[in-house]
């Protein structure tokens, strides 16, 4: 089965590309306001994962600046730390995002969650979050939920990539 979202241009895609970042800025300040804020991974970087793998005409650094921006913005963190991360990894993304679709859907997950892996560690040496008990086990389980929901993430978007686009 060949894969049609292969050949997508932006113009194909632009108003589900834009309106599917801003449901995932959208859920992202859900799960801040709840429990889930150390145990859920960003749903816009996820998202942006997904473009910059789908979209191969566009190199996506200004979109994960901006969505970076953001996502600092929602989250009241220092301007620029996590534009600062996105930018970092959808540069290691945009470096290997060819090798990346060969990939079958686990091997894109474990990639994913090292991605998410990674997030943490450079969100952590620019946050220095205090997590004591429980805070700490979910703070590092986030790759692993990250590496869980990315074929479905993948899948969902796919589908409507399909349905909008052709």
């Amino acid at each position: 089965m060949t894969d049609k979202v292969f050949s997508l241009n932006l113009s194909q895609v632009k108003w589900l590309l834009i309106s599917s970042y801003l449901i995932a800025l959208i859920i992202d300040n859900m799960i801040s306001l709840t429990f889930a804020n150390h145990f859920m991974p960003p749903i816009t970087f996820l998202l942006l994962l997904f473009w910059v793998t789908q979209i191969l005409d566009q190199t996506h650094l200004f979109t994960a600046f901006i969505l970076g921006l953001l996502f600092d913005a929602a989250q009241s963190t220092p301007l620029g730390s996590h534009a600062l991360i996105f930018i970092t990894l959808t540069f290691v993304m945009l470096r290997a995002r060819q090798r990346f679709k060969s990939y079958p859907r686990w091997q894109q997950a474990l990639m994913v969650g090292s991605y998410i892996l990674v997030f943490q560690v450079l969100g952590w040496f620019i946050f220095t979050p205090t997590l004591t008990g429980n805070q700490l086990i979910y703070y590092w389980l986030e790759p692993f939920i990250a590496a869980l929901l990315w074929p479905i993430l993948s899948l969902m978007m796919q589908n409507s990539t399909h349905r909008f686009a052709y």
